[in-house]
């Protein structure tokens, strides 16, 4: 058996081998525990609970990865991005702002879009480990 560290909302954030479990906030108002699950899951491939089962993710993490480093990218470097900011101050222009807008327009943040929860429904008096 292994051990997830799994919040009020069925997300598993860690799993680790049974014995390796760091030490958490274990009280009444808990917002996350401590759970034994089978061997076969990992962070990688199955990382909620909803309604007492082990569901595979949708979140494509290469995915995410890749639209970090594309909007690192597209900033450019900083001391270009300073000078925009110099040249739009002395010719009274938007170049700065116009860039920064096309880059956060055609990059959404890796987050937009991601549901916080996957279910919306679930209330904090009724964690999902609590279903298993």
């Amino acid at each position: 058996m292994k051990k997830a560290l799994v919040n009020i909302y069925g997300d598993i954030s860690d799993v680790v081998e049974a014995g390796d479990e760091f030490p958490i906030y274990e009280g009444a108002d808990a917002t996350c525990i401590w759970m034994d699950v089978p061997d076969s899951v990992t962070i990688t491939n199955i990382t909620s609970v909803i309604n007492g089962e082990f569901v595979d993710r949708e979140i494509n993490e290469t995915h995410i990865h890749k639209r970090t480093i594309d909007r690192k990218v597209s900033y450019g470097d900083i001391g270009e991005q300073l000078d925009m900011i110099y040249k739009d101050a002395m010719n009274d222009t938007t170049t700065w702002k116009d860039h920064i807008t096309s880059i956060k327009a055609n990059n959404p943040p890796p987050s937009e879009g991601i549901e916080a929860t996957p279910n919306p429904h679930i209330s904090r008096t009724e964690p999902q480990w609590l279903k298993l």
